[in-house]
């Protein structure tokens, strides 16, 4: 599967998500009664889900070599847990910069996730969820562009779609980030299973901190709502940055000691010198998906 065949899946997955969107407003105007968080998010996830195996259906490649889920050394998957957790410091300065400008996406469905019982929560968010996500992004998406011979341009690009496909500023953000530290897993194992188990366990640990908070949380998000505003200027803001300096740093140290535990390293440490054949990431279908993203969004912040 090639990468043009990519982005018109991802312009597919783009079309599906805003179709889902207007459906459940269509419902709601003819009366319709709430749809459950559980069912929105099987639904949402499923719009992902189904171009991407369309297009793997219709490439003729064979799913497990266009998503590679092979196994890992158990000391890799460690160390995959330890890394994951390094980037919360990362995540949570991205997210706390985003929220200067634009509200938390999360914040605004928290009642209905505590609404929930946590194990329903754990098995959407935090499993089925990310394993919809790793099979699209770390494996459709970013293995379709590897064959450009781009590396970093191909984990760059992917990550971009990545938090695109969340079509809100808030997710966007951080989602990107974090797409890029989940992608550079990927490369340094040459497993998707890595990322999906980065992916879950940074998911359920959320989660599991939602519900652990539950008395409080609604408290807190107003508390945080009304910082907003002056958190740029705030000391916290900068100690957290610091903190996801210091953290990051010793996760992209972490993620070449997976490379090498994996015997990837060589490959890994040339993904910027890799070598380039000739052809262009962007594609007219990829540029009308993030078109349709970005101005679904920019309606989102101003309707």
């Amino acid at each position: 599967m090639d990468y043009r065949r990519a982005n018109r899946a991802f312009l597919y997955m783009i079309l599906a998500s805003v179709a889902l969107t207007f459906v459940v407003v269509l419902w709601f105007m003819t009366g319709g009664k709430n749809i459950p968080i559980l069912l929105n998010n099987v639904l949402s996830e499923l719009m992902i889900l189904i171009p991407g195996l369309a297009a793997v259906f219709y490439s003729g490649d064979s799913f497990k070599h266009i998503v590679p889920f092979h196994r890992i050394k158990i000391s890799s998957a460690f160390y995959t847990v330890i890394y994951v957790i390094l980037l919360f410091p990362l995540v949570a300065f991205v997210n706390a910069v985003s929220m200067l400008f634009v509200d938390n996406a999360v914040s605004e469905i928290s009642g209905d996730i505590l609404n929930m019982p946590i194990w329903t929560m754990i098995l959407s968010i935090g499993i089925f969820g990310p394993l919809v996500e790793e099979i699209a992004f770390r494996g459709i998406i970013l293995q379709s562009y590897h064959k450009t011979g781009k590396i970093l341009g191909a984990v760059i690009l992917s990550s971009i779609l990545f938090g695109a496909m969340h079509m809100n500023f808030n997710q966007f953000a951080y989602a990107t980030v974090m797409g890029v530290m989940l992608a550079l897993l990927v490369e340094a194992t040459g497993s998707v299973l890595t990322s999906f188990l980065a992916h879950a366990v940074f998911n359920s640990i959320e989660i599991l901190m939602m519900f652990s908070e539950k008395d409080v949380f609604e408290e807190a998000s107003e508390l945080f709502s009304e910082a907003e505003e002056s958190a740029i200027n705030a000391p916290f803001l900068g100690i957290l940055f610091l903190a996801a300096i210091i953290a990051t740093t010793i996760a992209l140290c972490l993620v070449y000691k997976i490379s090498e535990n994996e015997g990837r390293s060589a490959f890994f440490a040339n993904i910027v010198k890799s070598e380039k054949k000739g052809y262009q990431l962007v594609t007219v279908p990829l540029v009308l998906a993030l078109t349709i993203s970005f101005g679904y969004m920019i309606m989102s912040v101003y309707i």
